[in-house]
């Protein structure tokens, strides 16, 4: 009786000690991996969000310089035409008057 009851207590308190062991194993692997996925989708996103703000921000500076640049090209020309035009218009006029006289 002794040695059955010896055997009964020490296979319940193995069976009590893998219990409790692979349960903490258990846990923490899950939270090993819960916190390694986590970090991973985080950092994804993090990455995708600094692209697209980094893609809208270019394309905005982009945009906003081919507009300068654009509007600097036609003020130029503009200017340049009306000059060329002014000179012409005034040369004719000093020799239609010039020929008058």
């Amino acid at each position: 009786l002794d040695n059955q009851l010896d055997n009964q207590l020490d296979n319940q308190l193995d069976n009590q000690l893998d219990n409790q062991l692979d349960n903490q194993l258990d846990n923490q692997l899950d939270n090993q991996l819960d916190n390694q996925l986590d970090n991973q989708l985080d950092n994804q996103l993090d990455n995708q969000l600094d692209n697209q703000l980094d893609n809208q921000l270019d394309n905005q500076l982009d945009n906003q310089l081919d507009n300068q640049l654009d509007n600097q090209l036609d003020n130029q020309l503009d200017n340049q035409l009306d000059n060329q035009l002014d000179n012409q218009l005034d040369n004719q006029l000093d020799n239609q008057l010039d020929n008058q006289l």
